[in-house]
């Protein structure tokens, strides 16, 4: 008779691995770091120093089929409530994940960054120390010039002299561990870092180590984390390494002055991580010190891919990663890099959007005996001779940041309820991944199969089974084999239409029928594809439609008109003197062309303006565009001014 595989590995888990006792409950340790890419860490390929998340991994596990959803705020709501972010609606309809641990006797607490709704006592927090929002200036704990670090429900206070986020979440880490000791509870802390999202600001001597480092560029180091990614198993041959589409400049193309600006930016970046790994070490070393190593459960995760902000290219020069006030930032082609081998951003719902490490130790686990032949081979017909342990292992089943939620109630031996007083609450989306400690040659979909994601009109996806569907903003779905093809290097909608049908129809249903998300959320697709950085100039101007060139296009005829089409009239009220203007990527300072529309101008009180009077374009060229706030009005709003930063607009020509 043959046995179900995923029953059967249920029933080995609780045979190799008996269900945890409430005297025997390990402590969880809980750290996210902030827009981390997939292999910025040494473990998974990176140049960065990071040899205290590298000795977790060494003695823990290390997942390459890990994924988030492609923001932070999003990522963090699947965390604390085992949901999509849209199926949650704001924890209307969920649990936080802490009122379950602390109704199961642990101390809870949280240091660092919160991002979700009201405060986090309100979730079931015993403690908080840090921020309410989305980011801070690391050195003054300010958040648009106002103070943003409180303590529980305190009113946010300006913090002491020589203060850093990074150090002062690990000290506060390390009180409320110490706090949980001393009350006879096991501890579920949750370390939140700011770190290494922008504004990048670390210690001088953490960043001024990696100047030279970026010097060869996003370009060379991206084949080199390549390599080595695959020389160490974390992926294999069928990672496609793709190129990049025009947002991200070709580095022989940048003059040598634009070369050393950009290595320093990625310098403060490598930096702020570097800080974040040290203070990673400060807690392992408490752990070992206060003798709670063995039987403390350590997660380490990224909420998003890697990202890039951009900042403003007229102020590059002036960002000082080790002074409080000033907002260093990393650009597109190092966040190319963050992601390799995949393609896209923070934001996108593909790969490099919501691939992260993870790693995960257990002492108490790592070193479980596995048996020379296990019941399922007298089933199965394999042969599941194993290693001793799991430590150093590299898993690659897939799976969700909602199967945290399912693993740490199995930790704390409680159940979850299907109600809340008179709330109805919805079904878990994850499942427990603690079977993977006892079998990691579990199938790759045992865990988790589907994958649902959702974020604005930015990122969209759905992957289940050996399918997986991709659009970017709201254009057209991308079909792929992730199976075959795990860095997505090959679009088949067009090829297998009654695929792609069948996954569209999955997610659309999804979201009608399991998600609050607002129906801008879920409209149908264009039949057009607006290139990344869509999303950046409808940020600038909220009336944007397209441009054509697209934003980020490939292969644009040298001899190009330049169109942008608005939801709103086109007005030209005081913008004389201000201008659009384009530049080759390679000069910065020389103007390619330039527009001053005035009042009469003919597209005055229509919704699209074509400027047909650009010169002959040179082939193979990344080109963009600055403009001055105020060169359009739409509506009554001036457009804030492109800047080839934050807000950014480029294309690259393709044969003469």
């Amino acid at each position: 008779m043959k046995i179900d595989k995923i029953a059967f590995c249920l029933l080995l888990f609780f045979l190799v691995c008996p269900p945890v006792m409430s005297a025997e409950r390990p402590n969880i340790l809980l750290i996210v770091a902030d827009d981390v890419g997939y292999s910025d860490l040494e473990c998974y390929g990176g140049e960065i120093d990071t040899p205290n998340l590298d000795q977790l991994a060494s003695s823990g596990i290390r997942f390459s089929e890990f994924h988030v959803n492609p923001m932070c705020v999003v990522t963090r709501t699947s965390l604390m409530t085992g949901h999509t972010h849209s199926q949650s609606d704001h924890y209307r309809r969920s649990l936080p994940i802490a009122t379950l641990m602390q109704q199961a006797g642990y101390a809870t607490s949280i240091s660092g960054k919160w991002h979700q709704p009201g405060n986090p006592l309100d979730a079931g927090f015993d403690s908080f120390c840090g921020f309410l929002n989305g980011a801070i200036d690391s050195w003054n704990g300010t958040e648009a010039g106002k103070d943003a670090i409180q303590s529980n429900r305190m009113q946010p206070q300006p913090v002491p002299p020589n203060w850093y986020s990074s150090d002062a979440f690990t000290d506060d880490a390390i009180r409320q561990i110490d706090a949980a000791q001393r009350v006879g509870k096991p501890f579920f802390t949750y370390v939140a870092y700011n770190a290494p999202h922008s504004p990048l600001q670390a210690p001088r001597e953490n960043v001024e180590k990696y100047y030279k480092r970026y010097l060869p560029g996003w370009q060379s180091l991206r084949r080199q984390r390549y390599e080595r990614m695959l020389a160490m198993g974390v992926i294999d041959e069928s990672y496609v390494m793709s190129e990049p589409h025009a947002e991200v400049r070709r580095w022989d193309e940048l003059p040598a002055a634009i070369q050393t600006q950009e290595s320093r930016r990625m310098a403060a970046y490598a930096g702020m991580l570097d800080r974040m790994d040290w203070n990673v070490g400060r807690l392992l070393n408490h752990l070992r010190q206060q003798q709670l190593d063995d039987n403390t459960l350590i997660l380490f995760m990224a909420d998003n891919g890697g990202a890039y902000s951009n900042g403003d290219i007229r102020t590059y020069d002036d960002q000082t990663p080790w002074k409080a006030g000033t907002n260093p930032y990393a650009s597109n082609g190092w966040a190319y890099l963050k992601n390799t081998p995949f393609r896209w951003y923070k934001s996108s719902a593909h790969e490099g959007g919501v691939s992260v490490p993870m790693i995960i130790r257990w002492p108490k686990t790592m070193a479980l005996p596995s048996p020379k032949k296990s019941l399922a081979s007298e089933h199965d017909g394999l042969d599941r001779t194993a290693d001793e342990n799991l430590a150093g292992r590299i898993l690659k089943q897939r799976l969700h940041v909602t199967d945290l939620y399912p693993t740490f109630l199995e930790l704390a031996g409680v159940s979850y309820p299907a109600t809340d007083g008179d709330r109805k609450l919805e079904p878990l989306y994850g499942k427990s991944l603690l079977p993977l400690l006892c079998d990691p040659s579990l199938a790759d979909d045992a865990i988790h199969d589907e994958i649902f994601w959702c974020f604005n009109q930015t990122g969209k996806g759905l992957v289940k089974g050996d399918w997986k569907i991709s659009s970017i903003s709201d254009g057209p779905w991308r079909l792929y084999n992730i199976r075959r093809d795990p860095a997505e290097a090959k679009d088949l909608a067009a090829e297998m239409p009654e695929v792609l049908a069948k996954m569209s129809e999955s997610w659309f249903r999804f979201a009608k029928d399991h998600t609050t998300m607002p129906p801008s959320w879920r409209a149908p697709l264009k039949d057009y594809q607006e290139g990344w950085g869509f999303h950046r100039l409808r940020m600038v101007m909220p009336s944007f439609v397209r441009a054509v060139p697209a934003s980020s296009a490939m292969n644009v005829p040298c001899d190009t008109d330049l169109s942008f089409y608005f939801s709103e009239p086109i007005r030209f009220a005081n913008s004389a003197g201000k201008t659009l203007r384009l530049y080759e990527a390679s000069d910065i300072n020389k103007v390619v062309w330039q527009a001053d529309p005035a009042a009469g101008h003919p597209a005055e009180g229509t919704q699209k303006i074509t400027f047909d009077d650009l010169p002959r374009l040179k082939p193979h060229t990344t080109y963009f565009v600055l403009s001055d706030t105020g060169w359009i009005t739409l509506g009554d709003i001036p457009a804030i001014g492109l800047n080839d930063g934050a807000y950014w607009y480029r294309f690259r020509t393709g044969s003469d």
